[in-house]
């Protein structure tokens, strides 16, 4: 979605939108069998208190699901501090000063973040797919970032951009909007474990960096955030030296939602105290990103078409880049064919 940076942000927040939504008619309806989504959430604060490990924590988790379940580009969404901004929005890991924060999560020189992480951005983002999702889907929800608890009545709070606060209660209303197969969250702010009551239901699995009452802690040493990175090392299989991690406890060839929060827990050696919740109780063990993982694109017979090739979201290409890997539609002779590259 490059050709959206010429516009200004509130347009290109709308297009974005737009063409995001669109795309899932277009192709969530085709599939038969349900697909995985994926929701970043990472609100910072503001610059003061945005820490690199928090795009850290981000990027490593979206290169898992794009790298080790080849999750497309589109069943992911973003939404991240300042939303690509090219102001400073980010505390240096060395503490040497400020950064801007890239919106390139996997390397491979495209836009992944498309949106802030302002409460409006994530009540838009949130209630536009749940109106998009099946109930085949699932969805996949990750929050990291700074937490709290309101002095007044003591609710969990989650700090967002520009100094907004989204609440255990407002996460979970929004989440109720969704009808899908199932859920499973990852929050890895402080205070976490206060979100469970909230946000537990059936259908949903949920872990938890720490208790209702403890702060959750960075790495020692590196510039991760401490359980979330073991949670992701465990389902990626491996760390990001590609140092091999072996979390499948019972040796099925894939690491469940029990298996991550298990490792990561064992692994956790920071003061804090590691929740989990599932709903039924074995819906963690079940629950892995190898089995929702679905090929979106199928071979089909359409009116004929000269030889053109558009990205999958609908935008006609003049050419197909020869590096990184993407996915496109050829449409020739008749037939729509998919190309990695």
């Amino acid at each position: 979605m490059l050709y959206l940076q010429g516009y200004n942000r509130m347009t290109r927040f709308v297009l974005t939108v737009a063409v995001w939504l669109i795309a899932i008619v277009a192709f969530a309806q085709a599939e038969a069998d349900g697909q995985l989504y994926a929701v970043l959430i990472s609100g910072g604060r503001n610059r003061l208190t945005n820490h690199e490990r928090y795009w850290n924590d981000c990027a490593l988790l979206y290169r898992t699901l794009r790298h080790t379940y080849h999750v497309p580009k589109r069943n992911i969404v973003v939404l991240m501090s300042d939303g690509g901004d090219p102001g400073k929005d980010m505390i240096k890991a060395d503490g040497s000063g400020f950064a801007t924060s890239s919106a390139d999560l996997d390397g491979d020189d495209d836009i992944d973040v498309f949106f802030d992480a302002t409460l409006s951005s994530v009540e838009r983002v949130l209630d536009g797919m749940a109106s998009q999702l099946r109930n085949k889907d699932q969805l996949f929800l990750f929050v990291i970032d700074h937490g709290g608890v309101d002095s007044g009545w003591g609710e969990p709070f989650v700090w967002l951009w520009n100094d907004e606060r989204l609440f255990a209660s407002q996460l979970g209303r929004l989440l109720g909007h969704f009808r899908v197969a199932a859920m499973s969250l990852l929050l890895g702010q402080c205070y976490s474990g206060g979100f469970l009551s909230a946000l537990q239901r059936e259908g949903r699995v949920i872990a938890a960096a720490c208790g209702a009452d403890e702060q959750s802690w960075a790495c020692e040493g590196q510039p991760y955030d401490e359980f979330v990175y073991h949670w992701t090392c465990a389902v990626a299989r491996h760390d990001p030296t590609g140092r091999p991690v072996m979390a499948d406890a019972d040796g099925d060839g894939r690491v469940t939602m029990s298996e991550a929060f298990r490792y990561a827990r064992q692994h956790d050696s920071r003061t804090e105290t590691p929740e989990y919740v599932s709903l039924p109780a074995d819906l963690g063990d079940r629950w892995s990103f190898d089995r929702y993982i679905a090929d979106c694109i199928s071979d089909a017979v359409v009116r004929p078409y000269s030889e053109t090739v558009y990205s999958l979201s609908g935008v006609r290409r003049r050419g197909v880049p020869t590096s990184g890997r993407q996915l496109y539609i050829r449409r020739k002779g008749g037939t729509v064919s998919k190309i990695v590259r």
